[in-house]
């Protein structure tokens, strides 16, 4: 076999194999990135990519309820005001509340009463900002600390609504201060800390919270909320189990557990914790769309895209559900629907990064080259700092020869994440493949640092060694392949070729025969 039929036969496998470990790759990550964005609060995910996405906390929010309806004193006439004040609706609440407040002759106790009721109907109207002025005014009162407390806690919430969070914090630590036995307290302080990054602070006030209510499950839910945000899937599978055991028929919690169980490994575990959630809440799109995960990962294909089905029949126009059973296809080996699916994604969400990136590695797989560099652009451009889409736009222009763009994009791969073994060994080939031996060398090098047991790596070195005419230093290499991937049939071949070198027929026949026996297209 000549040096130019080996190197095109190098290059084809090469690429091919990085191909397909590209492919697991990209189905492992699409994966994470579903988990990473799920919130476990109030809906099953947030947005999948992120992977950087949190989870969310579940924010439980203490209400001031309406008061019961009182009636006038002898000089006021608002009876039938102080009902609908109390249990009308929003709309005509505020009307009858107002009235009793601007009443004069109503006792100071029954305006107050009046005025903390309009807030809370502003509140469920929507109006924040109506809502914030009665809780303030309402503050101005000489009250008792557990009602102060509470009006901080309503008045911080609407403060959290807004996205007011310095605000919203101010009034939760007033109201932990005046009622330390206020639970809801710390359980939205929580959130505050939570979605500033202050796991540990939003973890101790879940645990005072605990403490104060054993009982309810939607503080363990939480709790759990932040652990696998954070990894400790551990610690949220048993805050998400103490949830179930308080309320079994909470959907929820079924789903976050199970969410942490495929985290960590356990698809059948998980599968079977979304199907729960499945029987309790049918009509859940995303509660289909877990399971499908779930049974995907646990090899489960045919199963998991009928779920997808049932989840896109539900929400038909949600790009991320599309998504999903995208990336189910693609892991078939189905780019025609994958590809289909990733369209109607990105129709309906044009900003969806992860749709672009996929189905650009759908058209990689068909071999579309220009088109898979389109969406690996694409994606770039919505966002630079994109590692998978430089990584395989590499790919894709080094399959068009275009070496130096291809090294490129490799090298900002890199940048990157510089303990990625896969984007060294990407641009260690090009290098080769360009005529800098020596370049390639280094990255193989490096990529066999990260990774000692890369047998590509060290096949790719024992090339790169044997053009260059080094041909122990190439055996070596390339017996540590074989060592490491007995099946590899270039590197018998390129190391039979170092021993012909070496004038060493013997080893290169043997060397010539076990490559012929693996793959007979190597000669």
């Amino acid at each position: 076999m000549d040096a130019a039929a080996m190197q095109r036969l190098f290059i084809g496998v090469s690429f091919y194999n990085a191909s397909l470990s590209l492919f697991r790759r990209r189905n492992d990550e699409a994966a994470n990135i579903r988990e990473a964005s799920v919130a476990i609060a109030s809906r099953a995910r947030t947005q999948r990519a992120v992977v950087a996405a949190m989870l969310a906390l579940v924010s439980v929010a203490w209400m001031t309820r309406p008061a019961a309806a009182q009636g006038p004193n002898r000089s006021g006439g608002n009876g039938g005001d102080a009902i609908r004040c109390s249990s009308g609706k929003p709309e005509i609440a505020i009307i009858a509340c107002t009235h009793i407040i601007e009443d004069r002759r109503e006792d100071d106790e029954y305006r107050a009463i009046a005025l903390r009721n309009r807030a809370f109907r502003y509140q469920q109207f929507g109006d924040f900002d109506a809502a914030i002025a009665d809780y303030t005014t309402a503050l101005t009162r000489p009250e008792p600390h557990d009602m102060q407390a509470k009006t901080h806690l309503n008045r911080g919430l609407m403060h959290f609504r807004k996205g007011e969070d310095a605000e919203a914090l101010a009034d939760y630590n007033q109201a932990v201060i005046l009622d330390p036995k206020l639970a809801s307290a710390y359980i939205n302080r929580a959130g505050v800390f939570s979605k500033s990054g202050e796991d540990d602070r939003a973890i101790a006030d879940l645990d005072q919270a605990v403490r104060l209510n054993p009982e309810d499950a939607a503080i363990y839910l939480s709790r759990a909320s932040i652990y696998a945000h954070r990894g400790d899937y551990e610690r949220a599978i048993a805050d998400d189990t103490k949830a179930i055991e308080l309320s079994p028929a909470n959907a929820l919690a079924w789903r976050a557990r199970g969410l942490a169980l495929r985290a960590m490994g356990d698809n059948a575990k998980a599968a079977a914790d979304a199907a729960e959630a499945v029987r309790l809440q049918p009509e859940i799109a995303d509660a289909h769309l877990d399971l499908g995960l779930s049974l995907q990962g646990n090899g489960a294909a045919s199963q998991a895209l009928a779920e997808f089905d049932k989840a896109i029949k539900l929400h038909p126009l949600d790009a991320h559900l599309l998504k999903a059973r995208g990336d189910s296809y693609l892991a078939k080996g189905d780019a025609e629907r994958a590809i289909a699916d990733f369209s109607r994604a990105i129709d309906l969400d044009a900003k969806m990064i992860t749709a672009y990136i996929d189905r650009g590695a759908a058209y990689l797989g068909k071999s579309d080259w220009d088109l898979a560099i389109a969406d690996f652009t694409s994606a770039i451009a919505l966002d630079p700092n994109q590692y998978a889409a430089y990584l395989d736009r590499g790919q894709a222009l080094g399959a068009k020869r275009e070496r130096e763009r291809a090294i490129a994009d490799f090298t900002h791969a890199i940048r990157m994440r510089p303990e990625a073994v896969v984007a060294y060994r990407q641009r260690a080939f090009w290098r080769q493949a360009s005529g800098d031996s020596q370049g390639a060398i280094d990255d193989y090098s490096q990529a066999i640092k990260l990774n000692p047991q890369d047998a590509e790596a060290f096949r790719g070195r024992g090339h790169a060694h044997l053009s260059r005419h080094e041909n122990d230093a190439a055996i070596a290499d390339l017996t540590a392949a074989i060592a490491l991937n007995p099946n590899d049939a270039l590197a018998y071949s390129f190391r039979g070729s170092a021993y012909l070198a070496k004038k060493d027929r013997k080893r290169a026949d043997l060397d010539d025969a076990a490559a012929l026996r693996l793959n007979p297209k190597v000669h």
